[in-house]
């Protein structure tokens, strides 16, 4: 684990940064299912496709990255003039992008690479594209309104897949638009021909891609160093960001050859796809914020840690970097407020995961309310328990109503280790709270059936359900405060 004091770069300013990315804009499908038999027809597996699910690829992918770490970006392509192209530019827009710079042109074609999936296993990819340059005319395009398109951009990201966007002549277009307005240019490179990618600050290639650009193996860490010192001299790159997969990353400076080594972080790797775009994201953010190059490749070596243990094309969230470099502990605290339990529930939904929530006074703690937890738990995903404000429970209960503080309820509600987070609120219901988290389970006691549940309209409206558990039998607060009351008269 990393210390506070290894990185002193403050991840929290990457909401401030606006980035260009230009390249091949493409989108990533999957097909996924269960394999229960071998096909009569030849010896592969049948997949019964249950899922469909589509992403943005490519170059696309270094957008999605990039706007999951809260930045501004603006893309840049010249895609297909067809279904695909539409749906790239829906997506975009669902991210709040401005596709100004997106060219749907009739002599282009939106890729896709398609894979299919069993059991976070990919068992085949088909990929449906042309791969051509991009027509003279989107290249005129692009000279006469980059200038306008990078206008107070902190940096220049250029993703190439070899597909035919980025050419010598729009390479040049907008590395010397950026070089004219002093932005850092950052490139994933594709192909051997480093030349058209003269004058960029950083080169991220991984270590195929070095080999082919030099010519040669390259295997020593001697020569590793050679190769990038070579490609910075002969294509005019400032520097070279190896990416090495197990072996982490290496930062190469162009002018004396030196070289920095990053190893990766041990984690589970489930599947590399898309590393390369988010470690190029995550290093031009830091890098276009002032970070320093240390604080750049130990950041972006974390995001690729966090993808990797991911299955499909995934993003690094900002939250999922700081338990990283702070520890667990950062997040671990239970008491969120509604604003912070809204952006928590956001978070852990993008991960794929169940938000549960339930709520009460728990008002002198006992073992029914325990229980209950343990059953809102077992129902799968994330407990969320909103807990009434002392003002709440006096309006609800009564003047002598809690017995038991808010401030001291909530520490007896962190050590029960169902409850994942806790959230004070002062309306009577939670019924705000709730919209604010939209859980896909409400749940309520056995006693509420038949009733009307705060907010379970409007769980049930946006695709969740409502839950009705067990109580204990006999164990209530109101029962414990008369059995208190009742033992204190007879003990006089």
């Amino acid at each position: 684990m990393l210390k506070m004091s290894d990185i002193l770069f403050d991840i929290n300013k990457f909401k401030k940064a606006k980035i260009v990315v230009f390249g091949d804009m493409m989108i990533d499908e999957y097909l996924s299912g269960d394999v229960s038999r071998i096909s009569p027809e030849a010896p592969v597996p049948v997949v019964h496709i249950q899922q469909e699910t589509k992403r943005l690829g490519g170059a696309g992918n270094v957008v999605r990255n990039l706007c999951a770490l809260g930045a501004d970006v603006i893309p840049i392509s010249c895609i297909g003039n067809d279904i695909s192209g539409k749906w790239l530019i829906k997506r975009f827009k669902e991210y709040n992008l401005n596709t100004r710079g997106i060219i749907e042109n009739d002599d282009s074609v939106t890729g896709i690479k398609t894979r299919v999936t069993s059991q976070n296993q990919q068992l085949l990819r088909y990929d449906r594209e042309i791969i051509k340059n991009v027509p003279d005319s989107f290249t005129e395009w692009l000279s006469e309104n980059v200038s306008e398109l990078i206008s107070g951009a902190d940096a220049v990201i250029i993703s190439d897949y070899g597909k035919g966007v980025v050419t010598s002549d729009t390479a040049k277009i907008m590395i010397d638009a950026a070089l004219k307005y002093n932005i850092p240019i950052i490139v994933d490179p594709k192909g051997s021909n480093y030349v058209k990618y003269g004058g960029a600050t950083v080169c991220t290639p991984n270590m195929k891609e070095i080999q082919t650009a030099v010519g040669r193996n390259v295997s020593s860490e001697e020569e590793i160093a050679a190769a990038g010192k070579e490609l910075c001299e002969k294509c005019n790159i400032h520097y070279i960001l190896a990416t090495r997969s197990e072996k982490g990353m290496s930062l190469i400076n162009g002018k004396n050859g030196e070289k920095s080594d990053y190893p990766a972080l041990a984690k589970e790797v489930i599947d590399v796809t898309g590393a390369g775009d988010t470690v190029i994201s995550v290093f031009s953010l830091c890098f276009a914020l002032g970070a320093s190059f240390d604080d750049c490749c130990k950041i972006a070596n974390i995001a690729a840690s966090i993808v990797v243990s991911k299955f499909g094309a995934s993003v690094a969230y900002p939250e999922e970097i700081e338990e990283i470099i702070f520890g667990s502990s950062y997040h671990s605290n239970k008491v969120l407020t509604q604003g912070q339990a809204k952006k928590k529930a956001d978070f852990l939904r993008r991960q794929g995961k169940k938000i549960v929530f339930t709520n009460g006074c728990f008002d002198i703690l006992h073992a029914g309310h325990a229980a209950s937890f343990k059953q809102a738990r077992e129902l799968g995903g994330v407990l969320f328990v909103g807990i009434n404000s002392d003002a709440s429970v006096k309006r609800l209960k009564g003047e002598s109503r809690p017995v038991v503080d808010e401030t001291n309820r909530l520490k007896l509600l962190e050590a029960i280790t169902y409850i994942d987070y806790l959230i004070l609120f002062d309306s009577d219901t939670p019924e705000d709270l709730i919209k604010e988290i939209v859980p896909d389970i409400l749940v309520k006691g056995r006693d509420w059936e038949g009733k009307e549940v705060a907010g379970g309209k409007f769980v049930e409206e946006n695709g969740g359900k409502v839950c009705f558990i067990d109580l204990e039998k006999g164990l209530s607060t109101t029962n414990l405060i008369h059995k208190i009351i009742e033992t204190n008269i007879n003990q006089r």
